[in-house]
């Protein structure tokens, strides 16, 4: 005796609604797989590029000092005089961004980029040092960069991973477009980093304290050259530290500002306004 037709019917028919489910679950699964992609890549990219915003195009202004650790200047070109901090005076310092209703502090400890902290990530002991400087003399604030690796012991470690300079204007999270190499004679750590002018003629020096093994601390001074700054391998004196700590090191080269609090630079004596130097 044969099969009733309507059974078998009915039991295509909910096949048919199985695989529609099915599908409808797997292009779910596309959609969301999808989403989270785009989520990943957006959140990569924001790592990359930084929080910005970009610097404007303010010509530049007076770089001046305070005292002898706080520097006076429009590092984002936004027409805002900004605070440049280093209190211990070794290169750990920060910026205080001054907009028109709010400040920002960035530290140089945050201008890495996310490659550069990815890099560094298994490596004990690393340390980032930065100084702010006209190295180019274009009258906007440089940044020279460092993220080496500390001595084990008295023994040096050769893990230098970042060396550069990064040209102003800068943005906000002290990034540039235009950046150039600092050209080092070796890849021990960088305790300490600053910036002078001490023949005043607009273009900063970098004045560099690195790791010599066995306790040791070597001074070099480093300046411009071609799209970079090339560091001598002649120490700057027979003990790194020799005249690092008194004030006539570093910022007060550039000037001290006319109110003393962060008013109109007055430029030294022997070099003229950043906005009418050629």
């Amino acid at each position: 005796m044969p099969l009733p037709a309507e059974p078998a019917q009915s039991t295509l028919a909910a096949e048919l609604a199985t695989l529609r489910r099915q599908r409808a679950r797997r292009r779910r699964r596309r959609v969301t797989a999808a989403g989270a992609a785009l989520v990943a890549v957006a959140g990569v990219s924001w790592l990359l590029l930084g929080t910005g915003p970009e610097p404007g195009d303010h010509a530049p202004m007076a770089i001046c000092a305070v005292d002898s650790r706080n520097l006076r200047a429009d590092v984002d070109a936004d027409g805002q005089l900004d605070e440049i901090r280093d209190q211990d005076r070794d290169g750990t310092g920060s910026v205080v961004f001054h907009g028109d209703d709010h400040r920002t502090e960035v530290g140089v400890g945050e201008a890495r980029g996310f490659w550069q902290k990815l890099r560094g990530a298994p490596l004990e002991a690393m340390a980032t040092r930065g100084t702010f400087g006209d190295f180019d003399g274009d009258g906007y604030l440089d940044l020279a960069l460092f993220y080496s690796q500390g001595d084990e012991g008295d023994s040096p470690r050769h893990n230098m991973l970042v060396h550069e300079v990064r040209y102003g204007p800068l943005a906000r999270d002290l990034s540039s477009d235009r950046t150039g190499t600092v050209r080092m004679g070796g890849s021990a750590m960088v305790f300490a980093v600053r910036a002078t002018d001490t023949d005043h003629d607009g273009r900063a020096e970098l004045q560099v304290v690195q790791s010599g093994g066995d306790g040791t601390a070597l001074r070099y001074t480093g300046r411009q050259d071609g799209a970079g700054v090339t560091v001598s391998e002649e120490e700057a004196g027979p003990d790194g530290w020799e005249g690092w700590s008194g004030p006539e090191l570093g910022p007060l080269d550039f000037g001290a500002c006319a109110d003393r609090r962060g008013g109109s630079g007055t430029p030294p004596r022997g070099r003229a306004p950043a906005s009418t130097r050629p």
